[in-house]
């Protein structure tokens, strides 16, 4: 079975009808700047910040809600998940932070018909 991406026991991908479109990786070096009066601010390292990912699709039907739902189940465990992608890289572990979506065309039965999700996730590095 083809796969994206596998967060936990989550799998993202067409197989599942729950394909990303977008994937957005952020990585914080450290530096921020100390403010002087007289002159230009000064750099200052403080530790490389946590890398961040934040993944977004549009998917259909009932199908969709359950996929968002399953995520907010695993996001309520409260723990960190392994991620790895779907050519077997291991990115380490990850918390989410949060899952967002917008739900359009919801039928009279409250089934949307298309849903734009975006879920974001930190990386975790206590272990």
């Amino acid at each position: 079975m083809r796969q994206q991406m596998v967060l936990g026991s989550f799998i993202f991908g067409l197989s599942r009808n729950f394909a990303y479109s977008t994937l957005q990786r952020k990585s914080d070096g450290g530096w921020t700047n100390i403010d002087i009066l007289t002159s230009k601010p000064k750099s200052s390292q403080t530790g490389q910040g946590l890398q961040t990912l934040t993944i977004g699709g549009k998917s259909m039907y009932a199908v969709a809600m359950d996929r968002l739902d399953e995520l907010r189940a695993l996001q309520a465990l409260r723990i960190p998940l392994p991620l790895v992608d779907g050519i077997g890289r291991n990115w380490g572990l990850w918390r989410i932070n949060s899952v967002s979506e917008s739900q359009t065309y919801v039928i009279d039965d409250g089934t949307a018909m298309v849903i734009d999700w975006t879920i974001e996730l930190a990386e975790y590095t206590n272990a």
